[in-house]
């Protein structure tokens, strides 16, 4: 298995000045801010470990600064084997035990940490008016996928047993959320919940990723239009999605024998387009982005759960990337997305379980 420091070639394709062909598709307050902030700097080849490092601030350019809420605290929980996982948990200034959502950091599986989504949390705390737990799931390469899922599983399992007790929580009233490969780890999640009879109040997305890049060599194989219109978009696009995509499956073994156990304990999750099955899941929001390559896969993922029954919210954004709901300081895009996802979980806790 590859160490932090291996791995595939690659530069920073999503520092280049912004592609002429994506003017006309991106707000052009978000041209200005990428064009002030970041569209100058040089390009450099990828290190994961400088990467990793300056991940939990790459758009603090343009964040606003949260709401403080009444508590913060770090705490661990076990996921099996005698590993734990760091959380960070954040209480609102109401009595417990309170309702919680639980929160998967984006990504790309191999990024992230406890600070990348704090000032989601934050709000959601605040605006909500719920406990956020948020979960450092473990990252490959150094891991194999899909362990950084089953991690936020146990996660789960965990706080649905125990969470009364050591987070001063309702176990009755969970919902699950995150954006990117958060929002993956979510919806898979919602599988293994309905499976596991864990009752979920929502699964609250933003711009997940679904398919399965691996099956394509170019942004036009892939059957989704925002692929293609969007290969060269600013902050996430084709050449950096086949980097993390490569990342992830670079953390197989290279021993065939237990690779073919790898490749089979994955399964449907590499594609959730490919779930046996969809019925029963909990209420879902998915929120994409205009000037995103994932935004068509994410909708094709809503309307499949639609097809089976499921209850979704779902909401395109325009004229912004992937990571737009980082950038509340000058993007209504990302205040209406905070503000939307606050909503959702505040009344599937409070509204719906009346």
């Amino acid at each position: 298995m590859p160490s932090a420091t291996e791995q595939p070639n690659g530069h920073h394709e999503a520092l280049n000045p912004i592609h002429p062909d994506m003017l006309d598709r991106l707000d052009p307050v978000f041209v200005d801010l990428y064009n002030e902030h970041v569209a100058n700097t040089p390009n450099k080849p990828i290190d994961l470990a400088i990467l990793r490092s300056k991940y939990s601030v790459l758009y603090s350019y343009g964040t606003a600064p949260a709401p403080e809420v009444a508590r913060v605290y770090d705490s661990t929980i076990p996921v099996g084997n005698g590993i734990e996982i760091d959380v960070r948990v954040y209480e609102p200034s109401s009595q417990g035990p309170w309702p919680v959502h639980i929160d998967y950091h984006g990504g790309g599986w191999g990024l992230g940490d406890l600070d990348t989504e704090a000032h989601i949390c934050k709000h959601i705390c605040h605006e909500a008016k719920v406990a956020v737990i948020d979960v450092a799931y473990r990252l490959v390469p150094e891991n194999p996928f899909p362990t950084g899922i089953e991690d936020s599983f146990a996660a789960l399992q965990y706080v649905y047993k125990h969470g009364a007790e050591k987070f001063n929580i309702s176990p009755n009233s969970i919902s699950l959320g995150g954006v990117s490969a958060g929002a993956n780890i979510a919806l898979v999640c919602a599988h293994w919940a309905r499976d596991a009879e864990i009752p979920l109040r929502l699964i609250a997305t933003g711009t997940p990723t679904i398919d399965d890049l691996a099956k394509y060599k170019n942004a036009f194989e892939s059957p989704f239009i925002s692929m293609q219109e969007n290969e060269f978009a600013p902050t996430l696009n084709w050449a950096r999605l086949a980097w993390f995509d490569k990342l992830k499956w670079n953390s197989l073994s290279k021993d065939p024998v237990i690779e073919k156990q790898q490749r089979e304990r994955i399964g449907w999750v590499k594609n959730l387009l490919d779930a046996p099955n969809c019925k029963g899941l909990a209420k879902t929001v998915i929120y994409t982005a205009g000037a995103d390559p994932l935004r068509d896969e994410g909708e094709a993922y809503a309307m499949k759960l639609v097809e089976s029954g499921v209850e979704v919210v779902m909401k395109r954004f325009p004229g912004v990337p992937h990571p737009f709901m980082h950038m509340t300081k000058s993007l209504w895009q990302a205040k209406q997305f905070i503000t939307m996802t606050s909503r959702e979980i505040h009344h599937a806790h409070y509204v719906e379980s009346l």
